[in-house]
């Protein structure tokens, strides 16, 4: 029987050769390659480690970020009331100032020379309120009002009869010439509005049955406008003390 041996029998005996060293060669390498992709014990436990210790700076980050986020929302909200008072009684007329839980904005409006008609409100600032950041009613954490005195109105939110923000829930704080600060009144032009002072509650969204450790609280007086701004401190995570 003959075979088709290709060129002669010695150069058809070399190639054999060849080819089972170049298998042999490429199996240490797969072998060496399944052994190289181990871990050690001692490595393992360095990357647990490590991946601990990066949670640790995730989580006390986490806080930070939110307790920031409190500040500056209630900073940027006593900004604009601030700024109400002082043009109401620099300009002799009444400015408006509406924290819209719809349009998640604070807003400041002059509410123009014509008490007798709302179409010459004037937006002059909007400030975003976070996604992450409640703004209204207290967390049920609080135990007690942020003065010592009279406890200031908490005000809810209602829905807006203006036409600048016609059908939308908002907190309404009117800040009139003589320094008095009202609501929103009974109709688009404020009548009817009666004197009232805000205890406005400035926190972290948390999930569904988890209380915040981070709570501001804004106050506004109703006879003068002053406000201030107050930080919550915590007793076994109860906020009961405030101070400013």
């Amino acid at each position: 029987m003959w075979f088709n041996v290709p060129q002669s029998s010695e150069v058809s005996f070399v190639y054999t050769i060849q080819l089972i060293f170049m298998t042999k060669i490429e199996r240490n390498k797969l072998k060496n390659a399944s052994s190289q992709a181990g871990f050690s014990l001692a490595e393992l436990l360095v990357v647990v480690a490590v991946l601990v210790i990066l949670a640790c700076f995730a989580v006390l980050g986490l806080g930070n970020v939110q307790k920031h986020s409190a500040d500056d929302q209630a900073k940027k909200i006593i900004d604009v009331l601030d700024e109400a008072r002082q043009k109401a009684l620099n300009q002799r007329k009444t400015f408006r100032v509406e924290i819209n839980r719809t349009r998640r904005q604070v807003r400041l409006i002059d509410e123009g020379q014509d008490a007798s008609t709302p179409n010459d409100d004037t937006v002059l600032k909007m400030y975003p309120i976070s996604t992450q950041v409640v703004v209204g009613a207290p967390p049920l954490n609080v135990s007690g009002a942020p003065t010592a005195t009279s406890p200031i109105n908490v005000p809810s939110y209602t829905t807006s009869g203006y036409p600048l923000s016609s059908g939308e829930e908002k907190i309404t704080l009117r800040f009139r010439r003589n320094g008095q600060v009202v609501d929103a009144g009974t109709d688009n032009i404020g009548t009817g509005s009666l004197m009232s002072g805000a205890t406005i509650y400035v926190y972290p969204l948390k999930p569904a049955g988890t209380n915040p450790d981070v709570i501001r609280a804004i106050t506004v007086l109703g006879t003068t406008g002053d406000t201030s701004l107050y930080k919550c401190k915590f007793t076994s995570s109860v906020c009961g003390n405030w101070s400013r």
